[in-house]
């Protein structure tokens, strides 16, 4: 046999089994880059998607809750005690997780005032508006709201325990809700801190939102 036959069928022999196996490694390792890859960017765009999401949703729920807040006014006693406030003042009730009140919106001298409330039910940051029972206000400019309102939700995934509201004096100190029981105490909040907080079930990262709302209508 010539050196040339035996090289031809040494070359027809095709791979060796080393070969083979680093052929089979490579092969298997170029896949799981392949589906790494897939999956961290699948993943970052999921990410991404969640927290512009989470951002647009906080944003639009704030705009609103500031909105009202704003127009947050006094509702005159009907027969006030004399020495007593003529109003009661503008915040209802106060807590960290809701807030209610009388507010004017985009008044025209023709429009009643609306009760509102904002308050966190099962992770769903909701708005409630009552409406007064009259077009016309009562004696001594006194307005009556109906018992209930239509919710409407503006933003979820709210994270459970969070506080929403805090409340400060026209000082600036914060005033607790624990101390917020009587009419008083409430007539002394000139502002409200709104903290939005979004974080869907299982995600590692939240979106927050917080401005602090002053009610130029108090006096």
């Amino acid at each position: 046999m010539t050196a040339y036959e035996t090289r031809s069928r040494s070359e027809d022999a095709g791979l060796s089994l080393i070969e083979l196996l680093i052929a089979i490694m490579l092969t298997g390792l170029i896949m799981t880059l392949g589906v790494w890859m897939f999956v961290a960017g699948t993943h970052s765009v999921s990410l991404a998607q969640s927290i512009d999401g989470g951002t647009r949703q906080a944003s639009n729920g704030m705009n609103e809750v500031a909105r009202m807040i704003r127009a947050a006014t006094p509702n005159p006693v009907v027969a006030p005690t004399p020495g007593q406030p003529l109003n009661a003042p503008a915040v209802i009730a106060a807590s960290a997780s809701s807030v209610q009140f009388f507010a004017y919106v985009n008044l025209t001298g023709s429009e009643s005032p609306v009760r509102v409330t904002f308050d966190v039910n099962n992770g769903i940051l909701r708005e409630t508006q009552a409406p007064a029972t009259s077009t016309t206000a009562g004696a001594n400019g006194h307005w009556d709201f109906g018992a209930t309102g239509t919710p409407r939700n503006l933003c979820n995934s709210i994270p459970e325990g969070v506080s929403v509201f805090r409340y400060f004096n026209k000082a600036g100190a914060e005033l607790l809700p624990a101390n917020l029981s009587t009419d008083t105490q409430r007539a002394a909040i000139a502002s409200i801190q709104v903290t939005i907080t979004i974080q869907p079930t299982g995600a590692a990262n939240a979106v927050t939102v917080t401005n602090t709302i002053g009610m130029a209508n108090i006096g």
